[in-house]
């Protein structure tokens, strides 16, 4: 059984290089105001779209990392966790570049016989046939 010391006991009160109260409140001040950029985009105008998206996933990537390194304390980590986030944020800015590039940039889609794909909903054929009519139901 082991018996904690006057060591152990300091060595549990030390920081660590951890941020002060300060330092939190700054960054989560400067998340509050990228979260007011990312938002802005919404009323750029439509010719600003494409640009907006680019401009998004920068600030996305810059949020992650801020979220992860203070409130998450990677900052203060060993590399190797920094290492497995960092994998995980290329992954997800990988997978977002691939699925928004497609639905925003790639319009044609290499078949000549459809070209221009609709931007309405179809509506339904009409009917050439009245419905068959539903027998009331209870009575024989």
């Amino acid at each position: 059984m082991t018996s904690i010391t006057a060591d152990s006991e300091t060595h549990l009160e030390e920081d660590h290089g951890h941020p002060s109260d300060a330092e939190y409140w700054k960054v989560g001040l400067f998340l509050a105001v990228l979260t007011g950029l990312e938002v802005s985009t919404y009323w750029w105008p439509k010719s600003a779209h494409r640009f907006a998206a680019v401009v998004l996933i920068i600030m996305m990537v810059i949020k992650f990392g801020a979220v992860a390194a203070y409130f998450m304390h990677l900052k203060f980590d060993s590399a190797a966790l920094r290492r497995v986030f960092m994998l995980g944020l290329i992954s997800a800015v990988a997978l977002y570049m691939a699925v928004l590039t497609s639905m925003t940039y790639w319009t044609d889609s290499g078949n000549a016989e459809f070209v221009d794909p609709p931007h309405a909903k179809p509506l339904p054929p009409t009917p050439t046939e009245p419905p068959p009519s539903i027998p009331a139901a209870g009575g024989h």
